[in-house]
């Protein structure tokens, strides 16, 4: 979990420095090097979701519908944990009600 959040950190550092430099065309595509970055797990794991897209050798641009995508996709996968958190401690709760002595 901890290093899922690092990575999430990262990627939105990553689509900062895009956001900053207005490379979110092709046509405004730039090096991470151009940007300040080096591209590591985070910077990949961007490219695989589609988010950082290379329409040129070595320059890349935001697609920010997909980062927007990604990061709804994000939030609902989190609201679903939580959900089953509550409904498993929901359950919880019920089943130690009901098992001690003097229950209905």
């Amino acid at each position: 979990m901890v290093i899922s959040t690092v990575m999430m950190i990262k990627q939105r550092a990553i689509v900062r420095a895009f956001e900053r430099a207005a490379a979110t065309t092709a046509a405004t595509a730039c090096t991470a090097e151009q940007l300040g970055l080096k591209p590591g797990m985070a910077w990949y794991q961007l490219v695989s979701h589609a988010v950082l897209r290379c329409p040129a050798e070595g320059r890349y641009f935001l697609d920010v519908a997909n980062w927007q995508r990604l990061r709804r996709r994000r939030h609902r996968m989190a609201l679903a944990v939580i959900a089953g958190v509550l409904v498993l401690l929901g359950l919880l709760f019920v089943a130690g009600t009901l098992s001690r002595p003097g229950a209905p």
